[in-house]
């Protein structure tokens, strides 16, 4: 079988929305770092929080704050919650919701990867995050607070989109907390 034409329509796909969402990407995107830099700053933490699916963009979120990748620089307070093998999405949600509860505070931000959520799992991880005083930013759907998504489009490209956030969020939220990096 030939590949090449499955592959090149995938990525095509993917860049073709990428480029189209930019405009509406960038500003909320700028936002979310603000945020995000501020808590850190006022010595809050980050949650990174993904189910299933939108696991993937969760850890690699996480990932890239806590090492530091782009630089040498201290740790960043991010708690990852982030669970792949989830018996259901109403289990994954019960447990994300009362991970916040137990170890949310006035003043965290959560970065909820949702582009596998449907709308009754956004409004009960809302509730949680709300009790907790938590800031809520949804990549890869739409939630109370802050968005970053392209709605319109299918689960697997909302997953594809969320993985490069991830990348883009950790790079921006370095940046803007320790300054540009040396050449």
């Amino acid at each position: 079988m030939d590949f090449y034409p499955l592959i090149s329509d995938f990525f095509q796909r993917h860049l073709e929305t990428t480029s189209l969402a930019m405009d509406g990407l960038a500003e909320a995107t700028g936002s979310a770092v603000e945020q995000a830099a501020e808590a850190i700053l006022n010595e809050h933490k980050l949650f990174s929080i993904g189910l299933g699916a939108d696991c993937a963009g969760a850890t690699a979120l996480a990932s890239l704050l806590h090492r530091g990748v782009l630089r040498e620089r201290p740790s960043l307070p991010v708690v990852e919650l982030a669970e792949h093998h989830i018996e259901s999405v109403e289990t994954g949600v019960n447990w994300a919701g009362q991970q916040i509860q137990a170890l949310g505070q006035q003043g965290d931000v959560a970065f909820i990867f949702a582009g596998a959520l449907g709308e009754p799992e956004i409004q009960r991880l809302a509730v949680a995050l709300e009790q907790r005083q938590v800031g809520a930013i949804w990549v890869g759907n739409r939630g109370p607070g802050l968005s970053m998504t392209v709605i319109d489009e299918d689960v697997e490209t909302r997953l594809t989109l969320n993985a490069a956030l991830a990348i883009c969020l950790a790079r921006l939220i370095d940046t803007h907390t320790f300054g540009p990096m040396g050449d």
